[in-house]
């Protein structure tokens, strides 16, 4: 598997270079009574084969993904995972150079993230933007 870490920009996409970037749908937002303020977020992610994430947060919210400083592990089918809110997601990747991977994304965040848009689900490190206008 290629294992390219340099972060290339196009079209205003920020993506790892040689490798396909994740696509992101919204399947459904709801604004739960019971907590009022927040907006909960259904999505499916598409990666295709050697697909991979640049370095992120969520804005707010709570495969082969790394968070933070743990181990990186594999999520196999039917497996699922959890973020906590601010975490820090280092490594995200299809680990399959032949499948696609899809998965559900789900967030609870505060309606101002989300109220102009939903730019504001996933949040590119500062450090990859430094890197592309240094």
């Amino acid at each position: 598997m290629m294992s390219s870490t340099k972060v290339a920009k196009t079209y205003g996409i920020y993506h790892l270079e040689g490798r396909p970037r994740e696509t992101f749908k919204i399947l459904a937002r709801h604004r739960p009574s019971n907590i009022p303020g927040k907006s909960l977020i259904v999505g499916l992610v598409d990666m295709e084969p050697n697909a991979a994430s640049t370095p992120h947060t969520h804005g707010g919210s709570a495969v082969l993904n790394q968070v933070n400083s743990s181990v990186p592990f594999e999520v196999t089918k039917g497996g699922m995972w959890y973020e906590a809110p601010g975490c820090h997601r280092v490594r995200g990747e299809n680990a399959s150079e032949t499948e696609q991977a899809s998965f559900f994304a789900v967030f609870v965040v505060d309606d101002e993230v989300v109220k102009d848009g939903y730019d504001g689900l996933v949040v590119v490190d500062q450090a990859v933007i430094d890197a592309k206008t240094a």
